[in-house]
Order: structure tokens, then sequence, then C-alpha cells
């Protein structure tokens, strides 16, 4: 659905107006934070490990959330106030405030379907809210609705997306209810906090840039280094889903003995890894006919942020699988450390670095810190989580890569899509020669995830 909707966007609204467009939405991610503060993770691990307390997290977590929008509404409030924007900025970020609400709901729902293993409700949802966006936002923007129209038509699929999530869930899993207790937030908001935090400090170093952008330099560059990241983005779901799908078994797995946990990590990893590492060359080789047939010319500016950010999206693979692992084993405490050092990290770097660089900098920021990050995340979970039970497949992996590499050399000017796959057919296939993958393992993860 974005392969459709951020063409129609980027080209209507303009490198200024897709800029603003970005930076709301970069707002949106934190004041969901706010009114979540790690609960919906929380609320998965808990209820994987007692399903029979369910009802009970669920209606104080609801009277939680509720007791927090005041909170996210004070955040809004004072970073418009701090920030200084022109009337369409501070009024696209406050449509997609409320969309922020709705979603935070949603994704309570979303967050039970993940406890009792039941994905499909989750799909659904999200591809009803992406469809009705895209459907929605393509007509507002052609019938000259501009940004306002657009941020609208967010809402609107937030809000029909969270009336489907609500029959499954009082249908299937807890009935409607809502409790307040001083009593019982504490050790419920005791047990999140650190989720919460761990996910601010990622929304903040991941997004730390577009909000230094915005005070540093104009909207244009707001929306050049929003092309090229929001393509980057679009690569987030394949580490994502992976992460959602295993953590429920990761959370259950971690009591058992240590190597069920080292096995399921590993197959984790490595298919994560595996998927990984042609992002970089691949990535490198087609940023240009990629932002040049995507954006067109005027996005220009934006090719070498993407080739830079390929090497992002390849270390964030990781990062996002891992940063899950800890979750689920009760580590996330130790992850805090590391990414309280990426936040400073990732600011320092944004402050030299974007008056010189512009967008170009940001991205070159983004890539040193989340390598950095992820090499303290490895080198911590491998001396005091789990283990490798095989690395072969690196190998294999950085030679498939090089070799694909040298055939997309070879094809430069062929379309894009043609390239791309030839390449996948090509890099697989190495991997299959090499037994590096095998369709005997694949069954075997999926069974290793279910047991």
């Amino acid at each position: 659905m974005a392969m459709i909707l951020l063409p129609v966007a980027s080209r209507l609204l303009g490198p200024a107006s897709f800029g603003r467009y970005n930076l709301a939405t970069t707002v949106m991610f934190f004041t969901m934070l706010a009114d979540d503060l790690g609960l919906n993770m929380w609320v998965t691990r808990e209820i994987a490990r007692e399903r029979e307390r369910a009802q009970r997290y669920f209606a104080y977590t609801v009277g939680l959330k509720a007791a927090l929008i005041p909170l996210s509404l004070l955040f809004v409030a004072i970073y418009l106030q701090i920030g200084g924007y022109d009337a369409e900025t501070v009024r696209t970020v406050w449509i997609f405030t409320l969309y922020a609400m709705l979603c935070s709901f949603r994704d309570l729902a979303i967050a039970l379907f993940r406890a009792f293993e039941q994905m499909e409700w989750e799909s659904l949802a999200l591809s009803i809210e992406k469809v009705l966006t895209t459907a929605a936002g393509v007509v507002v923007l052609l019938l000259g609705g501009g940004l306002t129209g657009l941020a609208w038509a967010f809402v609107a699929a937030a809000a029909a997306s969270l009336l489907f999530c609500l029959r499954p869930l009082f249908g299937k899993f807890v009935r409607p209810d809502l409790a307040f207790s001083l009593r019982e937030f504490l050790p419920m908001l005791r047990g999140a906090v650190v989720f919460g935090i761990s996910v601010f400090l990622t929304t903040v170093y991941s997004h730390i840039d577009m909000l230094m952008l915005s005070w540093l330099k104009g909207p244009e560059y707001w929306g050049f280094f929003a092309a090229a990241h929001k393509l980057i983005d679009l690569t987030n779901f394949i580490p994502t889903v992976l992460m959602i799908a295993t953590f429920p078994a990761l959370s259950r797995i971690s009591r058992r003995p240590a190597g069920d946990l080292n096995h399921l990590f590993t197959r984790g990893f490595k298919w994560l890894l595996l998927l990984a590492i042609p992002l970089v060359p691949g990535v490198a080789l087609l940023a240009r006919p990629v932002i040049l047939g995507f954006y067109g010319a005027a996005y220009a500016p934006s090719i070498p942020a993407l080739q830079i950010l390929g090497g992002t999206a390849a270390v964030l693979f990781l990062n996002i699988f891992a940063a899950g692992v800890f979750g689920a084993t009760n580590n996330q405490g130790k992850l805090v450390i590391i990414q309280i050092g990426g936040l400073i990290l990732s600011t320092a770097l944004n402050y030299l670095l974007i008056p010189p660089f512009a967008h170009v900098g940001s991205s070159i920021s983004s890539l040193v810190t989340e390598s950095l990050v992820l090499t303290a995340t490895l080198i911590l979970a491998y001396s005091r989580i789990v283990r490798l039970t095989e690395k072969r497949f690196i190998l294999d992996g950085l030679f498939a890569a090089i070799v694909m590499s040298a055939f997309l050399y070879g094809l430069r000017g062929w379309p894009v899509f043609a390239v791309v796959g030839i390449g996948a057919t090509l890099y697989f296939a190495i991997l299959f020669a090499l037994k590096t993958i095998t369709w005997q393992e694949i069954w075997q993860f999926k069974r290793v995830k279910a047991a």
C-alpha cells in the first residue's frame, strides 16, 4: 500500500509539504509512546505466560491508557510551542495526534491477539487500515485535499481498524471492561516502564534525525530525507513480523533449558541476517533508478541518503529481533543502557553532520548509531542470554551477496523490478545450492515456533 501512496503523496505535495507530513508522523510515534509506556508489549508477555489473567490485565490497561491521554496531549502542546512551526505543520501534527490515540487502543487489542498467538486478526486489522488509508489518501490528494485531507484519511482508517478489532477481541478473548486503581496501576507501570523506556529510546535515536533536521534545516530537506527513509521503513516489516511471531514462544521458552532458547534465537537470527546481507549492495546499486522512478526528479537529492540508509536497514533487521529477545527473557533493562548510549551518540552526530551535509549527514548518523548499538547488543546477548548454535551461514550469505552484486552491476539500465527479481532469485538459489537453507529447516522452524 505504501508503494502506491508514497509516490502519489510525494509528487502532489512536493518536498516541503511531504516533509511536514513526515515530521507529523514522527511526532505521532512519540505521542503513541506517551499513551502506552510499554504497556502493550508487557501485556503480550504476561498474558502469553498466564492467559487466565487476560481479563484483569485488559481492564486495567484500558483504564491506565485512558488516564495517560492528558500526558500525551501535554507532550504535543509543549513540543509545538517549543518548535515554533508554521500553521500547516501544527494543524497536521494535531490531526496525527488523534490518529495516535486511536492506534494506541487498537494496538492493545493487537497485543492480546499476539498473546494468544492468533495473529490473523492483527493481519486483517492492519490490512484494513492500510487499504483504506491508501484508497482515501489517493482520492483526497487527487481532489486537492492537500496535507490536511491526507491526515484525516489516516484518522478515518485507524477508526475503522479499531472498530474491526473490537468484534474478535470481545467475542473470543475478553469482555468489555474498564478499571481504575492506583494500586493496580503502579505494579503494571513498574513492569511496563522498562519496555516503554526501551521503545522510547529506540524511537528517539531512530527519529531524532528528522526532528533535528526540522530544527536545523528547511522543510525541503525534511522531504528529501523522508523520501529515502520511507523506502527503508518498508523493509522493517520483515524483522518486525518475525519478532512479533516469535515473541510469545520466546517468552515461554525462556523458562525452559537454555538449549531451546538458543535454537530458536539462532533460527531467527539466521533468517534475518540472510535477508539483510543483500540489502546493502542491492540498495546501493539501485538507489538512483528507485528514487527517480518512485518519487521523480525533484527528489534526486535523496539518492545518496538512500544508498547510506540501505546499510541502516540491514542493521535494523537484527536490532529489532534482538530487542524482542531481550524483552522476552526479562532482560530489557540491560538493553536500555545500550539505547541511552545510542541516543547520546545519534544526537551528537546529527548536531555535527546536519549543518554541513543536511539530510545526508542524518543518514550517516543513523548508520553509525544503529551499527554500534547492534554491536553492543549482540556482545551483551551472547555473553548473558543466548548463543548461536551455528555460524557457517554468515560466510555463505556474504558469498551469495558478492555473486549477486556482480550480476546486478552488469544489469545496470534494466528495469528495476526485473533486476530485483533476478538478483533475489540468484541469491537464494546459491543459498539453497550451498544447503545454507533447506525446505526441511524452514518446516522445523515453523514447528519450533508453534511448540
